[in-house]
């Protein structure tokens, strides 16, 4: 039996998450491979990696569906341009289409951070980057029962896929927790909006000290960091 063409399977993703809400810099699409080759089998990943393409191999995958691009333009290491350069090669001579939602999939409605939203059992709003809209970067919105801050957190750890990350808190432990808002990935450039919010709590990945210290100096939301992985793996 002849599957669908990755063309087809490229219209009904970008149905769901436009091309349009992707970042200028990013590199959604398909990334590798022949529009009409005909697919029986996909593997879903965050990251395309040497073990994700041979697991494809292993499974007869004809497409990867990934999360973050095989390659960004600001990548200059040389370790890492040779090891996505083998991805690359490798799944052009194993007809491995490799097809990349990345921002597009950020922003649309039922993308990354509304799955957060989902397994945490709250209601989304608005977005962070526009709060006027469901579409847009980040959400807001509200639990469905007043809780502490460490059970809170509690929540967030059980609603994400084990990983050696864990999570890390930052603020009052006993701190009433209502409303809330999330952004899956790296959350970070979100700070000064998130701080300007009528929320409780951020639960983003890949915060750094400094920027935590800052953010609690000039604000009361607190901060739950959480892998980055993990956060998107949901989606």
């Amino acid at each position: 039996m002849t599957g669908p063409a990755i063309s087809a399977i490229a219209a009904a993703i970008e149905q769901w998450y436009p091309v349009e809400l992707a970042a200028e810099w990013d590199q959604i699409g398909l990334n590798v491979g022949n529009p009409s080759q005909p697919i029986n089998t996909v593997l879903l990943t965050v990251d395309i990696t040497e073990k994700v393409l041979k697991q494809a191999q292993e499974l007869g995958a004809g497409l990867i569906i990934s999360h973050h691009p095989v390659f960004l333009p600001e990548v200059s290491d040389v370790v890492v341009l040779q090891n996505i350069s083998r991805i690359i090669h490798a799944a052009a001579e194993n007809q491995i289409g490799l097809y990349v939602a990345h921002t597009n999939a950020d922003a649309a409605i039922a993308g990354v951070s509304d799955a957060i939203m989902s397994a945490l059992g709250a209601v989304t709003e608005s977005s962070i980057s526009d709060p006027t809209q469901k579409t847009g970067i980040g959400r807001i919105g509200s639990l469905q029962k007043v809780m502490q801050l460490d059970d809170f957190a509690k929540l967030v750890a059980q609603a994400l896929p084990e990983n050696q990350f864990g999570i890390t808190v930052a603020g009052d432990l006993a701190k009433p927790i209502t409303r809330i808002a999330v952004c899956g990935g790296a959350g970070a450039s979100l700070l000064p909006e998130v701080a300007m919010l009528d929320v409780d709590v951020f639960v983003t990945a890949d915060l750094k000290h400094h920027t935590t210290l800052d953010h609690l100096a000039n604000s009361e939301i607190a901060l739950v960091n959480v892998s980055h992985w993990a956060s998107e793996w949901l989606w």
